[in-house]
């Protein structure tokens, strides 16, 4: 299932919005920058990984446990993020330094 994400688009959106100090990139701003990045990632994963699991119909699900679980995959890929994560930040901020 293809959405029509670009991962190119989305590095060029991060870095023409990224903050920038007058001697050139601030290095805690791109790191804070790149683990958000990180963060939708993991819950773009999260999401996708849900849905292989399946309804087991003992209990009708509604509007309401999609909410939630949305937002528990928000939290769980922040602190995830915040942790160290899968290593996609780490990169991102090596690219990102180098230009």
């Amino acid at each position: 299932m293809n959405h029509g994400i670009d991962p190119a688009q989305l590095l060029s959106q991060a870095t023409s919005q990224a903050p920038r100090s007058e001697q050139g990139k601030d290095p805690e701003k791109m790191k804070d920058l790149a683990q958000q990045f990180e963060s939708i990632f993991i819950q773009q994963m999260y999401k996708q990984m849900r849905k292989t699991v399946p309804d087991d119909g003992l209990l009708p699900r509604g509007n309401a446990d999609e909410i939630y679980n949305q937002l528990q995959d928000l939290e769980a890929a922040k602190i995830t993020a915040q942790q160290g994560g899968i290593g996609l930040a780490e990169l991102m901020l090596e690219q990102l330094m180098k230009e």
